[in-house]
């Protein structure tokens, strides 16, 4: 759970953060002041509500991808029977023995279309909430 949240919150806010300091994200910002209350909660967005959900989508798939291999670990520990039971290292050497490192990266696509959508919103709500509930980015 930790390394996860690391990577996927780590990748949004650089994400975010480069963009915001970007020639096309300093204008939006400054737009945004001119305009101040004019804008609805979807316009005050500062990276706006496709590239929210982009960015999101981009960070739930850095995290996923960064962690997978440690969930095919897990899958194939809790499989095993308790007399022939491996470490989680040995396990591991195991797996790519008998398939290479892509086995490690087995069903990834999968969970990846299950991710994407689910982290795109996350992040989506999360900013609109931060305007709605009136809660200062520092």
């Amino acid at each position: 759970m930790a390394p996860s949240g690391a990577v996927f919150y780590g990748v949004y806010d650089i994400l975010k953060s480069a963009y915001l300091h970007s020639p096309e994200g300093r204008k939006r910002i400054q737009h945004m002041k001119q305009e101040g209350e004019k804008l609805n909660a979807l316009e005050q967005l500062e990276l706006g509500p496709i590239r929210t959900l982009l960015y999101g989508a981009i960070a739930g798939a850095c995290s996923e991808a960064a962690t997978y291999p440690f969930e095919v670990v897990r899958r194939h520990l809790q499989l095993q029977v308790r007399a022939t039971k491996l470490s989680a290292i040995a396990t591991c050497v195991k797996i790519v023995d008998q398939g290479g490192v892509p086995a490690l990266y087995a069903g990834l696509t999968p969970s990846l279309l299950q991710v994407l959508p689910s982290a795109a919103i996350s992040y989506l709500v999360y900013e609109f909430m931060k305007i709605f509930l009136k809660v200062e980015s520092t």
